[in-house]
């Protein structure tokens, strides 16, 4: 058995910390690239280049899907100026795209400075690659080193919504529930090997400090306000999430929100982390999960306002067929195969319904206790 664990090369966090960025990448080189979309270019392109005085620096705005044709367009543009470092600067689009074009530009240094705390894919090695015209994700690859420094900005990632970091801590709670189960079966993680038990405990912190300090955190976010908490629930999303979810590996977290994305006349409506919530809840549903730990999910969910029922997901009134299309779509999802047990349609099917009603009752007022 082979035990894998890898992040990012550094992880800076603090207030007004952007000021300080060439301090922390000056070996990287003197050529610098900086990705962001158009609107964060315009919020922190004076900002970045004051911070990197004495460096060369060229901006990239970036557009769209994270897609081969636009990393190749990304590609192309850092081959034309001759960067050895890339800064990815935004959310999943931007930075997923940065590391892909780092990857496959040779390994270049990648430098992630997030501005939002809704994903956990700053400081992963993958990259999540999407259909431009679909919108569906086509393939996962993996780089063979994760990001050379992760950059979390309290100052900046106030401005965010509040939406987008109740998010992050949606995509957060799966981390221990997916991980655990490839730990406990000794499956690989996404690095290729078994998880450690330094990622295992990470992951379990992740997951106590949501139940500890993430309600805290909300209000502090709506305040925009810098509290303990606050800062806490930004590692936790960034942070510790995506040292959980790539150490320990995946199991039915994500596979129930991905089945819901296969119904062909319903809009997306939630967020990437509100999905996996709700998924999250299925997959514990569906492995026999107490009604104490289900509890503590379910008060947890509904008091940050994650989706807990169909109704939240926005997808109400769903028919027997659209039943059909998620439960086969979610079977569908290779990381449902990473249960101990045989999942079966009628499985799958009675999570989404069970993991629905519980929702429901928690609606109401009602509890499992």
């Amino acid at each position: 058995m082979t035990q894998v664990m890898g992040c990012c090369g550094k992880y800076v966090q603090g207030y007004g910390t952007i000021h300080e960025l060439k301090k922390y990448v000056d070996w990287m080189g003197d050529k610098f690239m900086v990705i962001a979309s158009k609107n964060r270019m315009r919020d922190l392109k004076d900002t970045i280049t004051a911070a990197m005085e004495g460096k060369e620096l060229f901006f990239y705005e970036f557009v769209g899907e994270c897609s081969w044709p636009n990393i190749e367009k990304l590609m192309a543009a850092v081959k034309d100026c001759g960067a050895q470092t890339l800064i990815g600067v935004g959310g999943g689009k931007v930075v997923d795209s940065v590391k892909a074009a780092a990857f496959k530009s040779g390994l270049l240094h990648e430098v992630i400075i997030p501005t939002i705390a809704a994903t956990d894919a700053y400081t992963s090695a993958a990259s999540c690659i999407y259909d431009e015209q679909t919108h569906m994700m086509t393939e996962a690859i993996n780089s063979p080193k994760n990001p050379d420094l992760v950059l979390a900005d309290t100052e900046i990632l106030l401005k965010a919504p509040v939406r987008q970091f109740v998010s992050g801590m949606g995509d957060a709670l799966s981390t221990y529930v997916g991980g655990l189960v490839c730990q406990q079966n000794f499956l690989n993680n996404h690095h290729g090997g078994v998880g450690t038990h330094s990622a295992l405990a990470i992951a379990k912190l992740s997951y106590d400090m949501l139940f500890q300090y993430g309600r805290q955190a909300k209000l502090a976010a709506e305040k925009k306000a810098l509290s303990d908490a606050y800062n806490a629930i930004i590692e936790v999303n960034i942070l510790m999430s995506g040292m959980g979810f790539e150490n320990n590996g995946s199991s039915s977290d994500h596979c129930f929100y991905f089945g819901t994305l296969a119904l062909p006349d319903r809009e997306e409506y939630v967020y990437h982390g509100e999905g996996v919530a709700f998924s999250t809840c299925c997959q514990l549903v569906m492995q026999g999960a107490s009604n104490e730990q289900l509890d503590e999910v379910y008060r947890f969910c509904r008091d940050v306002g994650l989706p807990i029922t169909f109704d939240d997901m926005h997808l109400p009134d769903l028919t027997d067929e659209e039943y059909d299309i998620m439960t086969r779509a979610a079977l569908a999802q290779g990381f449902m195969a990473n249960q101990p047990f045989e999942v079966t349609y009628e499985k799958v099917l009675g999570a989404y319904k069970a993991a629905d009603a519980i929702g429901q009752l928690y609606h109401k007022g009602g509890s499992l206790l």
